[in-house]
């Protein structure tokens, strides 16, 4: 397990891009499996860089949950 330093972090923050990662910062996505599937949130972190990316993210109940990378879609 990878964990991102914070040079990584406040550069996704800030838009840029971060190899592997395929969402940016605040973008709205659907979880689309696991325990939260069919919540709908923003991203707020990376918790995780290898062996696959996972984000927190914050649903719009005010939660936050963690999902992987292949377990969400962006919101159109």
């Amino acid at each position: 397990m990878a964990t991102p330093s914070l040079d990584i972090i406040n550069a996704w923050r800030a838009h840029q891009l971060v190899a592997s990662v395929d969402f940016a910062y605040d973008d709205l996505v659907t979880i689309l499996a696991g325990e939260h599937a069919g919540n709908v949130g923003s991203l707020v972190s990376i918790e995780q860089l290898e062996p696959e990316v996972i984000f927190l993210i914050e649903i719009d109940s005010g939660f936050n949950v963690a999902a992987r990378q292949s377990e969400i879609e962006r919101v159109d």
